[in-house]
């Protein structure tokens, strides 16, 4: 019958332990950092649809409250949110660079023009670790904004034809 020494189970345990405490704190923190990554998308992307809408692209409040919605877990506040809009020229491959670059109330929009929302975050580990340092958290989302445009067109007229 072999006998172990009485230490042995307490050192492998302490060998053992910090790799596991390491794997299942990378675990959360990883998960942490895709669900804050998945709410900074979300937040400028459902602002920008929103701000797209019928007469929603002068509604500042109502853009910056949609994506403060959607990110309220990862602390999205009217700092980290910024709206513009450009005007695409037609037959052009230049990139438009934007003729409004805050959301003020009454900006000349014509058909066409799109809506820019960025939101950015900076984000922190939970347990910071060596060579491993918070960074900025960011996404844009472009939408088109419809206004003008007529929602129905005119049904066909009928005009019955008399049968033999």
């Amino acid at each position: 019958m072999n006998k172990r020494p009485a230490g042995q189970g307490l050192v492998e345990f302490a060998l053992a332990f910090p790799i596991f405490l390491l794997l299942t704190l990378g675990i959360i923190e990883g998960g942490r950092l895709l669900f804050i990554y998945a709410s900074v998308t979300s937040a400028s992307r459902e602002a920008a649809r929103y701000g797209a809408g019928l007469d929603n692209f002068n509604d500042c409040a109502g853009i910056r409250d949609a994506a403060k919605r959607i990110g309220f877990f990862a602390g999205i506040d009217d700092g980290n949110i910024s709206i513009s809009y450009d005007r695409p020229v037609a037959g052009s491959n230049t990139i438009p660079s934007p003729y409004a670059t805050s959301c003020p109330s009454g900006v000349d929009v014509k058909l066409g023009d799109r809506i820019i929302v960025h939101v950015q975050v900076d984000y922190q580990p939970i347990v910071p670790m060596v060579n491993f340092s918070g960074f900025t958290i960011e996404s844009e989302n472009v939408h088109t904004i419809i206004k003008d445009v007529d929602a129905f067109a005119p049904l066909p007229t009928c005009t019955p034809t008399p049968s033999p």
